[in-house]
């Protein structure tokens, strides 16, 4: 396995285009990590995450209107982004879950179109260090260029392709597309691993 950051083109719109992800490394400062921290949603013991409605409104909010994100979206996205939804992720000792091959293809109500689909940016937020035992991403970098994939066609790609391991620090960034086929293994060494997800689209849309 190779880190994101090692196995990519080194310009980061050419990155993302081409490999449907890209590593931001020490891409937030101290403030903007401490306020990050702060609206993390309470989880109830054991739970693994939380969708956008156990965000407070005013975090929310502040997450929204963040430009240095909304920039981030901007330049991958080619154009202005808004966020449509946020995720909070903790895998721990107490929720060290495995999620298989797959595509971020739907919000909290209904599937997506693979048009709008192919438009978003998704930015994960790492609050905390994932190295190679604590669960951190896996994705097949192109896939997203397959458009909407039924299982059978996951699983035959996810049989072939050298999948990149996305390992991170405290305030980088992992962009990717939804589309991107990815996957996470349960940690074998389980520490908190707290990520905001983040999932943008075009405005306007």
């Amino acid at each position: 396995m190779m880190s994101c950051a090692a196995a990519l083109p080194a310009d980061l719109e050419t990155r993302f285009d081409v490999a449907g992800v890209a590593m931001v490394e020490h891409a937030l400062d101290r403030h903007d990590l401490l306020a990050m921290d702060r609206a993390f949603p309470d989880l109830a013991h054991g739970s693994g995450g939380a969708r956008s409605a156990a965000f407070r409104p005013d975090d929310f909010g502040w997450l929204a209107g963040h430009e240095g994100l909304l920039e981030l979206g901007k330049r991958l996205g080619r154009g202005p982004m808004v966020l449509m939804r946020a995720l909070a992720l903790d895998k721990s000792p107490e929720a060290n879950w495995f999620v298989p091959w797959h595509q971020d293809r739907a919000d909290e109500t209904r599937e997506r179109c693979a048009q709008a689909l192919a438009r978003m940016v998704t930015l994960r937020v790492h609050l905390d260090d994932c190295g190679e035992d604590n669960g951190p991403l896996e994705v097949l970098p192109g896939s997203h260029l397959a458009g909407r994939l039924d299982r059978a066609a996951i699983a035959d790609l996810s049989a072939r392709a050298m999948p990149l391991l996305c390992l991170a620090v405290r305030g980088d960034i992992l962009a990717m597309r939804p589309l991107l086929v990815h996957r996470s293994q349960r940690a074998r060494s389980p520490r908190r691993r707290r990520v905001l997800h983040l999932e943008y689209a075009p405005a306007g849309d």
